[in-house]
């Protein structure tokens, strides 16, 4: 953190946009991790009543039955592993963006997508207060063992952490074992849809964004053990926020800032 500090700053006194728009959405962002996570921890520990019968009956109201849709991906393996690679890419996508955005001269819009990933967060883990629930695979007993292709570990291994952070009084939380834990509204939803929206600007991005972040909804199912309305809830998350972080910054820092750059100095 002190290097980047450092390096920002060396960065405002060379008046270069592009690498001051990297150091500062890397900055924040990593400023938002920790009160982001423990945000939906609390939402958990206020023990509201769990709510995967209520999703699961969304979900057949829908016309979806989980365990066949399981099946089907189960039964292929290029498409069982691609999912899986999808699913990981989530973090590396949020990293690589921001710095995508700045070094093509749309600083704004990494701006806005660090943003907009906060507010989906914080949307989410207020969601999930009255929305708690342990997911798909524990609702249906189903052990990622009895897959043959589907890896399934990460829509498990984030139970035990919320029936300690609902029951066990004597829980503390350790940010370096911390999952992620919110089903209802899919994060990994949200952010496939911020992730496409985000590239759109830089034309040669959008069609490989669209093939990996639709595979990144797919994966949050097979992958994340989410209900289907928890994809649909994630997406509509995606798009308010959205629709509030372009609205809030139309006239703001972020506008000022990237013409005042603009003016004085060269893109790189």
């Amino acid at each position: 953190m002190i290097f980047l500090l450092g390096f920002g700053l060396l960065c405002h006194w060379r008046k270069i946009p592009s690498l001051i728009c990297i150091v500062e959405c890397t900055g924040l962002g990593l400023l938002l991790t920790s009160p982001l996570v423990i945000s939906t921890y609390v939402a958990f520990a206020l023990n509201m009543p769990l709510q995967d019968q209520q999703l699961l009956q969304l979900d057949r109201n829908l016309g979806i039955d989980w365990l066949s849709m399981i099946s089907f991906f189960d039964a292929h393996p290029l498409l069982s592993k691609s999912l899986m690679f999808s699913y990981q890419a989530f973090h590396y996508q949020l990293l690589f963006l921001p710095v995508l955005l700045s070094l093509c001269g749309h600083q704004s819009r990494a701006y806005q997508v660090v943003g907009t990933y906060g507010l989906i967060c914080v949307i989410a883990s207020i969601i999930t207060i009255w929305y708690p629930a342990l997911g798909t695979y524990t609702d249906f007993s189903l052990r990622p063992g009895d897959l043959k292709n589907i890896n399934g570990i990460l829509g498990v291994e984030y139970v035990p952490q919320i029936l300690a952070v609902r029951n066990d009084p004597n829980f503390v939380l350790q940010l370096e074992h911390v999952s992620g834990i919110i089903s209802f509204p899919s994060v990994h939803a949200a952010v496939a849809i911020l992730c496409i929206w985000g590239a759109w600007t830089v034309r040669w991005t959008r069609l490989p964004m669209i093939f990996l972040n639709s595979l990144m909804l797919l994966a949050a199912i097979t992958e994340g053990g989410h209900y289907v309305a928890d994809l649909v809830a994630g997406i509509g998350v995606a798009g308010f926020s959205i629709s509030s972080v372009t609205y809030i910054s139309r006239g703001g820092r972020i506008s000022f800032y990237r013409s005042q750059f603009h003016r004085s100095a060269p893109q790189i």
